[in-house]
């Protein structure tokens, strides 16, 4: 009985042992891709509990989680001045397209990274950036955000592994000497200003001193005519059109 119940053990210990190797739980939020003996198969297994073919088949768990992951590119605009973009890209892996992925790029999502978004993201950054100058970055950041955003989005698309969900610009930093030359153009408009609106006012005020003399100067013959009045004529004097009239003195 004794080397039956031996057999009866190892047979039981084998049993466990191909059900545990036959039996794979994948996580929420990844799926499974299954290699038969090297080669990847498809399609992907969902989350849950997975059946394999123990030794031939194995099974690697790829994350659909969605991403956002910070990135930094320094690319020249049209007229050839340097700027850094910063943002932050958005995205999850396609589960459709997982085996794909593990056959063609890598098992790593920092191969995902490295291989589909990171080339995209840079040539969609520059494609976009060149064909404006400075100045016109920087007075049309929102809408060249939004451009950078489709152009990803068109390109991504054409391979179908990751399903892209943002790419936001969070800032354009341009290089230390351009935005001191930009700082010394603004100071220098501001001081022009600055200097029209002290002309203009000066103007204003010389041509209000220019009123006022008007004014007093007929006043001031007016009175100089009064304190030269001796009672002789019958009219004093008036002042009109800014000269004073003659004394009229009565006939004899």
């Amino acid at each position: 009985m004794k080397p039956i119940f031996q057999n009866i053990l190892i047979a039981v210990a084998l049993l466990v042992t191909i059900i545990a190797l036959s039996i794979k739980v994948v996580p929420s939020g990844t799926v499974g891709v299954v290699s038969t003996f090297g080669v990847v198969q498809s399609p992907p297994r969902q989350p849950g509990l997975n059946f394999l073919i123990p030794i031939a088949q194995t099974i690697q768990e790829i994350s659909i989680q969605t991403k956002a992951i910070p990135e930094e590119f320094t690319v020249q605009t049209r007229d050839s001045q340097q700027i850094k973009v910063t943002a932050t890209a958005t995205y999850a892996i396609n589960p459709p397209n997982a085996p794909a992925i593990v056959a063609n790029i890598g098992r790593s999502e920092e191969s995902v990274k490295n291989v589909v978004i990171q080339p995209v993201l840079v040539s969609s950054v520059k494609r976009v950036v060149t064909g404006y100058a400075m100045q016109e970055v920087i007075e049309n950041q929102a809408r060249i955000s939004g451009e950078i955003r489709e152009d990803i989005i068109k390109e991504l698309d054409k391979q179908a592994y990751v399903n892209f969900r943002d790419f936001a610009v969070t800032g354009f930093v341009l290089d230390a000497e351009v935005q001191k030359s930009i700082e010394q153009k603004q100071i220098a408009i501001q001081e022009r200003q600055r200097k029209m609106t002290e002309l203009e006012t000066a103007q204003i005020e010389a041509q209000r001193l220019k009123t006022l003399d008007a004014v007093l100067s007929d006043r001031i013959l007016l009175k100089q005519a009064i304190d030269k009045w001796d009672g002789s004529s019958m009219i004093p004097p008036m002042s009109g059109s800014g000269n004073m009239n003659l004394l009229l003195s009565p006939k004899k």
